[in-house]
C-alpha cells in the first residue's frame, strides 16, 4: 500500500508499505475518505511539539473493512464504517469521572499507521466502541466530518446550549460552521458568527441570524445591539487567538459562559475581569477533543441527515496529490478539504 509520511515542516514522503493484518480483535480497513484538520496543516507548515518526525498524519478517516481478526463480531467485510481516532479507556481517575477526552491513556489506542494511507489497522478499543457504521446514503466526504463533530457537540455540551440560548461563535472555519449548524439544529436564537473571510461568511448565513465581520462593523456594539443590549448568553471562541477572550468577555451576557474552543498557544497567559467573572457569575472554560457519546451523537446526526453539511467540504483531494493540496490550501478558498482515494 501507499502512505504519506511526514518527514519534516514541508515535507511528506510517498512511501511503499506492507498492507497491515488485524490481530485478535481488531480490524483493517481500506481507507476511502480523510478530513485535513487544521493540526494536520499546523504540522506540515511548521511542525508539531506532539508529533514526531516519521508519523502518518491524518486521524478523520472513512473506510471500507477489508479483513476482520479473531474474535471480532457484529462486523463484515464490506461494511462502511467511520472511526473514531481515539478514546478514553474508560478506567482512569477521569474516565471514571466522565472525563473521557483527558483520559490517561487517550492515545495508546490510535489508527496505525495513520489517516493519510491506504489502509488502517484498528486496535480492539477502538473497534469495540469507536467504529460507527455509515448511512447507505451518507457520502464518504460527509462521512469524513464525524470527528470535527464530535469535538463541536463536546464543546457544545460543556455551555449547555438550549433553544432557549442566544449564541456568538467567534471563528469562520470549519468547526464556527459545525457549531453553527449544531446550535441551529438545537434552537439556539439569534446565532451570531464573527469571522473576516467573505465566502465563509457568505456560507454561515444558511444557520446564523446574523454575521459580522468586525472589520467593518464593531463586533461588541453589534452584539449588543441584536440581543436588546444583554449581550449572548453562551459564546464559542473557534479562532486560536488569546486577544479575542476579550472581546468574547465584553459580548457575553451576565450568567453566561465562554468556551475557548480553539487550542491556544501553550505559552499564552490570559488576563480577565475578575469583576465579570465573581459579580456578573460569567462562567469561562475550554473544551478538547470529544467523548465517545459526541462521536456517537455525531453519527447518528449525520445519517438522520439531520444537518445541513453542504457547503462545508469545498476540496476534495485525490490521494496522490495530498503534498501539493497541503501546500495550497488557502482559508479564501477552502473551508474543508477531504482526501479521498476513489
Amino acid at each position: 500500500m501507499k502512505l504519506w509520511r511526514y518527514i519534516g515542516p514541508q515535507q511528506l514522503k510517498l512511501e511503499e508499505s506492507d498492507i497491515p493484518h488485524p490481530g485478535s480483535g481488531e480490524v483493517v480497513i481500506r481507507i476511502t475518505a480523510c478530513g485535513i484538520c487544521a493540526t494536520d496543516l499546523k504540522t506540515f507548515s511548521r511542525g508539531h511539539p506532539l508529533i514526531p518526525v516519521g508519523a502518518v498524519l491524518g486521524h478523520e478517516i472513512v473506510g471500507v473493512i477489508s479483513e476482520i481478526g479473531a474474535s471480532v463480531s457484529d462486523w463484515q467485510v464490506g461494511d462502511r464504517v467511520a472511526v473514531a481516532p481515539y478514546l478514553g479507556c474508560g478506567e482512569c481517575y477521569f474516565c471514571q469521572r466522565g472525563h473521557f477526552s483527558l483520559c490517561e491513556k487517550l492515545y495508546e489506542a490510535f489508527i496505525e499507521p495513520g489517516g493519510f494511507a491506504e489502509f488502517a489497522r484498528l486496535p480492539p478499543r477502538l473497534v469495540q466502541h469507536g467504529m460507527f457504521k455509515l448511512g447507505a446514503n451518507v457520502n464518504d466526504s460527509i462521512a469524513a466530518l464525524f470527528e470535527p463533530l464530535a469535538c463541536c457537540l463536546h464543546g457544545l455540551s460543556a455551555i449547555v446550549l438550549t433553544a432557549r440560548d442566544s449564541l456568538l461563535i467567534i471563528g469562520d472555519g470549519a468547526m464556527g460552521l459545525l457549531q453553527a449548524e449544531i446550535a441551529h439544529y438545537l434552537g439556539a436564537k439569534p446565532i451570531i458568527i464573527s469571522g473576516i473571510t467573505p465566502s465563509r461568511l457568505e456560507r454561515a448565513q444558511r444557520a446564523t441570524d446574523a454575521v459580522i465581520d468586525p472589520r467593518a462593523t464593531n463586533l461588541i456594539e453589534e452584539v449588543k445591539r441584536l440581543t436588546n443590549g444583554y449581550g449572548v448568553d453562551k459564546v464559542m471562541l473557534s479562532v486560536p487567538d488569546p486577544r479575542l477572550v476579550e472581546d468574547a468577555l465584553q459580548c457575553v451576557a451576565r450568567g453566561g459562559i465562554i468556551n475557548i474552543f480553539a487550542g491556544l498557544p501553550s505559552k499564552e497567559s490570559l488576563t480577565l475581569s475578575s469583576y465579570r467573572i465573581h459579580y456578573d457569575e460569567v462562567r469561562v472554560l475550554g473544551t478538547f477533543g470529544f467523548g465517545p457519546d459526541d462521536f456517537w451523537r455525531a453519527v447518528e446526526l449525520v445519517n438522520a441527515h439531520a444537518l445541513n453539511l453542504d457547503g462545508i467540504v469545498t476540496r476534495r483531494v485525490r490521494f496522490d496529490d495530498l503534498l501539493d493540496a497541503l501546500r495550497t490550501t488557502s482559508p479564501e478558498r477552502d473551508i474543508k478539504s477531504v482526501m479521498v482515494t476513489g
